[in-house]
Formats: structure tokens, C-alpha cells, sequence
């Protein structure tokens, strides 16, 4: 651009795609890309509204939401729309990248999770990753998919129920620890782990178990503690999450054997046990009656 236009006085010409100097009125740089989303002016009455156009940039779709999305509400849009989608994938490699998306969106979706977009972004870019790698097989794709979203979980720090995932994927516990180390060691993606917080877990596991209000409030005074205390390091968050509700549960007598507490939070009573004596035998729990 030139040095002799002020940069206050430097505008972009969205319609052109030009840099504009409004003193000179020199065209600075033209043919310029704008990447960001587009937007269409909406005509409400008396004012002029600014809506998006189309779909953001997401890892969730292949394309990563650059395409053209055809009204299905007729028969012939429709089938514009089935043969639009088939379409989309041009090679073999983008068709199994399809398949894992498809697989992953659907799982995250089971999970019931409040907010599962930023998941599915991730572990989206880890499966994208994989592709470009040639890492993606057809007889493997299950494996991975899982993997990914375990790892995405570990990344942005959203507890998820690791066994509906194994399930609906279709994988034992050997087959997704070996997929989570191929993708940590040979896809060379780097991988940002953030170790769960026991403290996400205290709310869903308190709705399933049927607690009240103060056992849940004082299961997460226990967790806090032992946070500080550093008896959550190394240790299984879930694990950690049952064993404080368990406590939590027989201080304000509302007497939840381990068994029920194991098979409501899907947690086995040996790691509810475990966790409990780590508690109980490092804890000072003084509840005021």
C-alpha cells in the first residue's frame, strides 16, 4: 500500500474488494479476498438488518461448510439436494472422511451435551487432520473416531461418558487406547490435553443419583478440597465426582450404598471404594447440623 495515505484514511470497499484512500482517492490494492462470512442486508421496514449469508467455517462437515446448501421443501429440491450431497465428495479419501464425520456428529449428539459444537469442531479437525494424512482407513475409521473425540474431550475440557462413545463406535477399551496412541504418536498433530475437572462431572452425576441440592453443593466442597489439597492428581475425575457424592450422600443421611451410587453414574463400585478411602483417610469433613 502506499506510504503517502494515512491509515486512518484507509477503507475497504467490500463490494470491489478494493483499498481505498479517501484523501487521494487512489485505489491502494484491488482483487482482494475477503474470507470472512458473507452477509445480505434484510429490508425490515424502516431499518436495514445485516444477516449471515450461508454457514460459518466448521470442522464438522468436510468441506468445512463451503458449499451450497438447496431448498428441500419440494420434490424437485429434494432430489437437487440428494444429488447435490453426493456430489460433494469427489474421491475416495473425502467419501471416508464423510463417513467419519457423519459417525462422529452422531455420536457427540448421543451425549447429550449442552454445548457440543465446540467438541465436534474439535475432534473434527483432528479426523480432517487425518485424512489429509492418509491415516483415515475405511477398516479403522471407527477406532479413530472415538479416539477423536476422546482426545477433543481432553483438549477443550468437556466431560463426556467415555462407554456410550465405545458403543455406539463399536470398540473395546484395547482398540481405543491403541487408536488414541496412533493418533498422539504417528499422526504428528499436536495434541493440547487439559486434565478434567471432577467439579464437571458433580452436576450430571447429582441429577442421575437424585440427590438434593445440599449433598450436590457439599460433594463439590469435598472436590474443591481435595483439589487444593492435590488428591485429585493422577486420579480418574469420574471416579473422584462419584466417591465425593457417595461422602457427600451418607454426611446428610440420605444413605446411597455404593452400589447405587455405582450404577447410577456408571462408575464401578471398586473405583468408588478406592477413591472414597483416598478421600475419607486425607479429608477433615466437618458438617454443621
Amino acid at each position: 500500500m502506499s506510504s503517502s495515505c494515512p491509515p486512518e484514511s484507509i477503507i475497504y470497499d467490500e463490494v470491489r474488494g478494493e483499498f481505498i484512500c479517501t484523501e487521494t482517492g487512489e485505489v491502494l490494492e484491488d482483487r482482494v479476498f475477503s474470507y470472512g462470512p458473507e452477509w445480505r442486508t434484510q429490508d425490515l421496514g424502516s431499518i436495514d438488518v445485516r444477516v449471515r449469508a450461508g454457514t460459518p467455517y466448521t470442522n464438522k462437515v468436510h468441506d468445512h461448510g463451503f458449499h451450497t446448501e438447496i431448498d428441500s421443501k419440494t420434490f424437485l429440491g429434494r432430489k437437487l439436494s440428494r444429488i447435490n450431497k453426493g456430489v460433494r465428495a469427489v474421491n475416495n479419501r473425502e467419501r471416508k472422511l464423510v463417513r467419519a464425520l457423519r459417525l462422529m456428529n452422531d455420536v457427540i449428539g448421543h451425549l447429550g451435551l449442552p454445548n457440543s459444537n465446540l467438541l465436534k469442531n474439535e475432534a473434527g479437525s483432528i479426523l480432517q487432520n487425518l485424512s489429509k494424512k492418509s491415516i483415515l482407513k475405511k477398516k479403522n475409521y471407527k477406532k479413530l473416531v472415538a479416539a477423536s473425540i476422546l482426545i477433543a474431550s481432553e483438549t477443550t475440557g468437556t466431560p463426556i461418558d467415555k462407554k456410550i462413545v465405545m458403543s455406539i463406535c463399536e470398540v473395546t477399551s484395547t482398540e481405543l487406547w491403541k487408536a488414541m496412541i496412533k493418533i498422539k504418536r504417528d499422526s504428528g498433530i499436536p495434541i493440547r490435553a487439559k486434565p478434567l475437572d471432577p467439579l464437571k462431572f458433580i452436576d450430571k452425576m447429582a441429577n442421575e443419583l437424585g440427590v438434593t441440592p445440599a449433598t450436590k453443593a457439599l460433594a463439590i466442597k469435598i472436590v474443591s478440597i481435595a483439589k487444593k489439597e492435590g488428591l485429585t492428581s493422577g486420579k480418574g475425575p469420574r471416579g473422584i465426582a462419584a466417591a465425593a457424592l457417595y461422602i457427600a450422600s451418607v454426611l446428610l443421611d440420605e444413605r446411597k450404598t455404593q452400589k447405587e451410587v455405582s450404577e447410577s453414574v456408571n462408575v464401578s463400585e471398586v473405583t468408588i471404594r478406592n477413591r472414597y478411602r483416598d478421600l475419607i483417610d486425607n479429608l477433615i469433613i466437618e458438617v454443621e447440623v
